[in-house]
Order: structure tokens, then sequence, then C-alpha cells
């Protein structure tokens, strides 16, 4: 299976220290052994086609205002050549974990079932959306708010990048 986005935690200073290249070298860029490994010690999460419906099911449904709604999957400051990840720095993780935990996540899927359908539609995507496609972004959501925490805890910088 591919996966086609990735966060990957790294500590908060070295969103500081490390260059752009540097930083691009540490995450993924599609599913391999270096994905596997760091994701089975916690320091990965990737998903597979719903990275998009997570982000409107957080951002689309105006039941919270938040800002921090928009910083899970596509939040963060550009930080390579051609803008392919976007960096949270710790401050930010801990407001994206705020928000993820206390946001009822299959309630904003569920609010969110049409927009959902449409975009997978446009997209294209097989199959057409279902309880099947709605239980795995709420399951892929669930993943990242518990992945957030992780890196919160510890007070980590998060990188977000799409796969290439």
């Amino acid at each position: 299976m591919t996966v086609d986005h990735f966060w990957r935690r790294l500590p908060g200073q070295a969103v500081d220290t490390c260059s752009p290249e540097e930083i691009g070298e540490l995450v993924p860029r599609s599913r391999d052994v270096r994905y596997d490994r760091l994701a089975a010690d916690g320091l990965a999460l990737g998903v597979r086609q719903t990275a998009v419906l997570m982000e409107l099911a957080l951002t689309e449904n105006g039941l919270h205002p938040d800002p921090a709604a928009r910083l899970p999957v596509y939040g963060g400051a550009h930080r390579a050549t051609g803008s392919d990840m976007l960096v949270l720095r710790p401050e930010q993780v801990a407001a994206a974990f705020t928000f993820l935990r206390d946001s009822a996540l299959g309630e904003l899927v569920r609010q969110q079932d049409t927009v959902l359908a449409r975009t997978v539609a446009q997209l294209d995507s097989e199959p057409p959306w279902s309880e099947s496609w709605a239980a795995r972004v709420v399951n892929d959501l669930r993943e990242l708010r518990d992945f957030f925490a992780g890196a919160a805890a510890a007070g980590d910088a998060v990188v977000v990048r799409e796969s290439e």
C-alpha cells in the first residue's frame, strides 16, 4: 500500500538547526522500510487517500472556528524548495493536539458526509463515498490525534509532507 501524506516528529530544536534539505532527508517520501521503522516507534504517521478528507472534516463545518483546526493536516510554515514540506513548531503541535483531543472526530466526519462524498467523486476515487470511507477517515483522524499527543508530550515539532 502506498502512503500519500506523512507526518514526522522531530525534536523541537531540529527545525531551527537543520536546513530544509536536512529535514527533507528525515521525512519519508513513500512507504518504505524507514517509514515502517519510524511508524513502529511512534515517530511517523502516513495515510493513503484520506488527507484531503481529514482536512475537510476538521475545517469545513464551522463548528470549530479555532485556527488550530487548520494545523494538523495542512498547517505549518513552508520549509523546503517547492514547498513540499510544512513544519509545525512545538507550540503549534500542542495547539493541534488540543484541538484534536477536544473534537468529536466521528461527529465531524458525519456532519460533513455530503462534502466528503462530493470530494471523493471529484477526485475520481474508488470506491465511491460510503460508510467504509467514513470509518477510514475517522480512524486516520484518531491515529493523527494520538500521533500529535505523543509529539506534544515530548515537545516535538512535526514535519508534514505530501508524497511526490
